[in-house]
């Protein structure tokens, strides 16, 4: 079960609207790093962290997942905001998934969560199975949300709320929050998403990466 976390705060946007001020919307994007609503993958090359994960705070776990120490097993949760910034209503048009990079997984060690208690009412939720999709190819939502490769990750979706409904409009000033979930069984697998928006003039395209700027990784929890 995969509970949702916390979405961006206005603070949070307000960083980011610094570093993208000429934006028509800005994105915040969270993967999910605690340890309860997670398993984690840890390389047999650095079985020293496997005790440590289950207590680890956020803070650590994602600084050891940016050096490759534990990684995302079986699934990534990853919460996006998105902000009407430029004076008027945008429209979210599309949000597409891309695997850039798939090889087998080496061996290691996968943590099991404690669990922490639920989350709070659940946002839309985009799931998407990567094992089916083809390499660097930016796949829409519009086939995501209707391919029968992904009827499993659409039945996540309803079990943990919604599933995504575009073209969405976000009026100024509000927000739009929703659940990325990429999910493998197979593979040691680097992906990203692309959000695509109309603001009314023109046509905009960011893509959605994890906190250091790289590709999104989550590895299966199997045969390890």
């Amino acid at each position: 079960m995969v509970t949702a976390i916390g979405l961006a705060s206005p603070a949070a946007v307000s960083a980011w609207q610094k570093v993208f001020p000429a934006a028509s919307a800005t994105l915040f994007v969270e993967p999910n790093e605690q340890a309860c609503l997670n398993r984690w993958y840890v390389p047999s090359s650095d079985p020293s962290i496997s005790s440590q994960v289950a207590q680890a705070n956020p803070d650590q776990l994602a600084r050891w997942a940016r050096e490759g120490r534990a990684v995302h097993a079986g699934i990534l949760e990853a919460a996006v905001t998105v902000h009407g910034d430029a004076g008027s209503s945008v429209e979210v048009r599309d949000i597409s998934v891309t695997v850039t990079r798939r090889e087998k997984s080496a061996p290691g060690t996968v943590t099991g969560p404690p669990g922490c208690g639920s989350g709070p009412d659940e946002p839309s939720y985009l799931a998407v199975d990567l094992d089916t999709l083809p390499l660097n190819q930016p796949i829409p939502a519009a086939y995501l949300l209707r391919s029968p490769q992904q009827k499993a990750a659409r039945q996540l979706e309803a079990d943990l709320g919604q599933s995504v409904s575009l073209p969405h409009t976000v009026e100024e000033g509000d927000f739009y929050s929703l659940f990325l979930i990429g999910r493998t069984k197979l593979y040691d697998t680097h992906w990203r998403a692309t959000i695509t928006w109309w603001d009314g003039k023109d046509i905009h395209r960011r893509t959605l990466s994890g906190r250091d700027g790289k590709d999104l990784r989550v590895v299966p929890t199997s045969d390890h």
